[in-house]
């Protein structure tokens, strides 16, 4: 769902994807996906359909095709920092080159890219290097460079560049900065990324993230800041209790086109999760958010709001394979005196241990100034989550499970469950290490 209400424009989009991939043998892999807007398509994923392939030459090199066929250019709402420098304008692309390594560090890559952009079609022939250098047990460098030689149409070639580091100074501790430099059409764009992540004690961890990135694209300047640090608590010997906190800074300042004035976008976010399970068969989910959003444009005055999230979750089990569950949560602004309710009530079902189905009908109801209530779409829903304990194990829990987990004969439900949360910018809510690091039950 995109609102953006500068333009006045809101587009819910419901895409679907739909995949496939066969390796035939141990050397050849086909995959081909398709992206489907039901509705108005978001400018950011248009309907596409992307077809690979990947031979695996010898244990030196491997050859590969993608073709990209979509319905509209990528257009990225906010900034790069989130894809880095991916965005392109272009619907149509095809790329064909070889993977080859050139020693047990070092790889090569190139290709032949084709960009249908605005202005027509664009080819590239791209040459790239990617090496990674062990200094030490605990430090190792890692340097990227490609070159994209312009073949034909009304663009230009593109160079650039990457330098970055990795420190493991302990098991508990990783450590990672990486720096990105492009120039194409004579501007320069960069990023820079410096996180780190580690365990501070027993079912204790915490995580740190500082981006920046400065570009100049259509000739429009931004620079845009991002930090998000986050800390979490999850018993190792008890699968009942875990709880999370984090703060994320954002920060956009955009210039204007052809003397237009610029704007500078903020927003500072802190969040809390828990997750309780009094009894076997019951858990609770919880979640309180604060977000701080500021905006401000040169001959404007500056607008800001605090804007407030409240969630609370129930859920039990009635059965090995069957569970109720209800939620409730309200989003609330004080500056403008609105605040949006909804509760749902929900009968889930376990495929199998960590995958569930579930139907629902949804309350929802709205407060606009001067007190007057407004009543949203009811309905039912449809709703399937997963847990992530088969794929990570980011607290070192065992294999078999936690100690005394032979009584809880069900498979356990998580914070991911609530896939209908949002956060305080409105946005889904991110998966947390409690539900990353969900192990399996002895009895699942």
């Amino acid at each position: 769902r995109l609102t953006d209400s500068l333009n006045d424009q809101e587009i819910s989009s419901n895409l679907v994807t739909v995949g496939a991939q066969y390796r035939p043998t141990d050397k050849l892999e086909l995959s081909v996906k398709r992206e489907q807007n039901l509705g108005e398509a978001d400018p950011t994923f248009p309907s596409q359909t992307t077809i690979a392939a990947r031979y695996k030459w010898n244990q030196w090199a491997n050859i590969f095709f993608t073709q990209r066929l979509a319905s509209a250019p990528i257009i990225p709402i906010s900034d790069t920092s989130a894809t880095g420098f991916a965005s392109t304008g272009s619907r149509r692309e095809t790329a064909i080159g070889i993977e080859t390594k050139l020693g047990r560090y070092t790889n090569v890559v190139s290709r032949y890219q084709l960009e249908n952009g605005i202005s027509g079609t664009d080819s590239f022939a791209v040459l790239g290097l990617q090496n990674r250098l062990p200094v030490t047990k605990q430090l190792s460098l890692d340097l990227g460079f490609e070159h994209g030689f312009h073949l034909a149409g009304a663009g230009e070639s593109f160079t650039g560049g990457s330098f970055g580091f990795s420190y493991l100074p302990s098991k508990d501790m990783r450590t990672a900065a990486r720096y990105e430099l492009r120039n194409q059409t004579g501007s320069l764009a960069q990023l820079l990324t410096v996180g780190a992540a580690g365990r501070l004690g027993d079912g204790v961890t915490t995580l740190a993230r500082f981006q920046w990135s400065r570009a100049n694209f259509q000739g429009r300047e931004n620079a845009t800041l991002q930090g998000t640090a986050a800390l979490a608590l999850r018993p190792l010997k008890s699968d009942r209790a875990a709880l999370l906190l984090s703060y994320t800074h954002r920060s956009l300042t955009q210039g204007g086109l052809a003397g237009q004035a610029g704007t500078t976008d903020r927003s500072d976010t802190l969040s809390t999760d828990g997750l309780w399970q009094p009894l076997k068969d019951t858990e609770l989910y919880g979640r309180f958010a604060l977000k701080f959003g500021a905006n401000s444009r040169q001959g404007l005055m500056n607008a800001s709001s605090l804007t407030y999230l409240a969630q609370l979750r129930a859920q039990k089990r009635l059965r090995r394979a069957f569970d109720v569950a209800g939620e409730v949560r309200m989003l609330a602004q004080p500056s403008t005196h609105t605040t949006r309710t909804s509760a749902g009530a929900e009968l889930g079902y376990w495929v199998f241990a960590d995958m569930r189905i579930g139907i629902g009908y949804n309350f929802t109801s709205a407060t606009e100034p001067g007190g007057l209530v407004l009543t949203q779409p009811r309905g039912f829903y449809f709703t399937i989550s997963t847990k992530l304990s088969n794929l990570f194990d980011l607290f070192g829990t065992a294999a078999d499970g936690l100690a005394g987990s032979s009584s809880y004969s069900s498979p356990s439900t998580a914070p991911q469950e609530t896939s209908a949360a949002t956060n305080a910018d409105g946005q889904s809510a991110e998966a947390k290490p409690a539900n990353a690091a969900q192990p399996k039950k002895e009895n699942e």
